[in-house]
């Protein structure tokens, strides 16, 4: 639902997105999500809490359900939330729409895991930036299910 997503990011599509049956790629749909979750990461300030090179949130898992077909040319909606935050983990949901309606074309959720990249291992989400995520989405100490 629209009004559960803070952030919003409107992407149009591209020629490069088609599959040879004239639709939006699957697989593009993920780069969708990575674009929405820049914009997030922007938002929040990320960049400038990371050690670059030393510490990192990666993603390591993914999953999208496909609710409509998207041709081209069109304008996507693409709103991103974190809807949950673990030890060490993200969970972002994303909703993909086309652009000023309520048509859901799509959805998914991501994981990242907070990566001490010098070992390479999972460590605790350092606490300014849990406290981000919080801040930004308005809730309190703690993002669930």
């Amino acid at each position: 639902m629209r009004d559960e997503f803070k952030k919003w990011v409107s992407v149009p599509t591209r020629f490069r997105d088609l599959d040879p049956m004239n639709h939006v790629n699957s697989t593009i749909y993920f780069v969708y999500f990575e674009m929405a979750r820049i914009e997030y990461f922007k938002d929040i300030g990320i960049a400038q809490m990371r050690d670059t090179g030393k510490s990192g949130i990666p993603v390591v898992s993914q999953t999208c359900n496909y609710r409509q077909q998207i041709f081209h040319p069109s304008t996507l909606d693409i709103g991103v939330r974190c809807a949950e935050l673990g030890e060490s983990t993200v969970h972002l949901a994303y909703e993909i729409y086309l652009h000023d309606t309520d048509t859901l074309v799509a959805d998914g959720v991501t994981i990242s895991t907070c990566v001490d990249l010098t070992v390479p291992k999972a460590i605790p989400l350092p606490g300014e930036l849990r406290q981000a995520f919080q801040d930004f989405e308005g809730i309190g100490p703690t993002i669930g299910p």
